[in-house]
């Protein structure tokens, strides 16, 4: 029992012994560490970043196209404009699309049509002005997308109006005070047939006003609605690549490990 505690002390001693002798390659590998690492955070360029969620623009109650779709659009060469390509310093680039696609870090939404956005430049200003060119470029081709769908959805409403007029106009005629005029023959036969065209004629008015009705509003929001921002762009005024406290802190750790290091070879 005493030799078991005995080894323990010595064991102890040693890390001790290890410790002190360790403190001046810790404090030069720390200070070396220190330097090198503030060196780098003054030498970096400061980037700012900007970010946002966008929905897919509505038609008739549905997305033009889905989120993933979108995002291999995006990687076409000529999906963006050259605006798009200013906005975003990639007019150099061989192939400015897709480098702005690589840019702007597109992130899916599963579960809705939604996809967000985050890009990176040396000012907070050039990150939200890239941004903005990249959703108004999308906007502008959603809406090419969805102009074909409205207009066949006006032309349908247009149709059922014409349907309706006509069943309209046909119900006057078939009003009681002019079927001794219109209709003169007194049998019930063809009195039943008056009765049951007008009856008719009563469910097919109903029908097209419901069939006009929810035509109409598909049209309105929120089943149509351009491709809009679903919160404002976030362009906070600090660099993300700025941390000074946590740049410091790997500075320390990282020197007390290679101090360690010395000391043990």
């Amino acid at each position: 029992m005493q030799d078991s505690f005995s080894e323990d002390e010595i064991s102890l001693t040693d890390i001790l012994f290890f410790l002190h002798d360790s403190i001046g390659n810790v404090i030069k590998s720390v200070l070396a560490c220190v330097i090198l690492g503030g060196t780098y955070y003054f030498s970096t360029p400061k980037l700012f970043e900007a970010s946002a969620t966008i929905q897919m623009a509505m038609a008739t109650g549905n997305p033009v196209e889905s989120p993933t779709v979108l995002l291999e659009k995006i990687k076409l060469p000529l999906y963006f404009s050259q605006a798009a390509w200013t906005a975003c310093d990639t007019q150099e680039d061989t192939t400015p699309s897709r480098k702005i696609a690589e840019k702007i870090k597109p992130i899916l939404n599963k579960s809705a049509p939604f996809i967000g956005f985050s890009v990176q430049a040396p000012s907070s200003q050039e990150a939200k002005e890239c941004l903005q060119a990249v959703i108004f470029d999308i906007a502008a081709k959603q809406a090419e997308l969805a102009k074909p769908i409205l207009d066949q959805k006006k032309t349908q409403i247009t149709q059922l109006e014409e349907k309706l007029k006509l069943a309209e106009e046909t119900a006057k005629a078939l009003t009681p005070n002019k079927l001794g005029t219109n209709f003169p023959d007194t049998q019930f036969a063809s009195r039943a047939l008056v009765l049951a065209t007008t009856l008719s004629n009563s469910r097919e008015i109903k029908d097209l006003t419901n069939q006009i009705n929810d035509a109409r509003v598909s049209l309105e929001e929120p089943q149509t609605k351009a491709t809009s921002l679903a919160s404002p762009i976030y362009a906070p005024e600090f660099a993300v690549n700025k941390r000074p406290i946590f740049t410091l802190g790997i500075c320390v750790i990282l020197g007390i490990f290679i101090g360690l290091l010395l000391t043990g070879f």
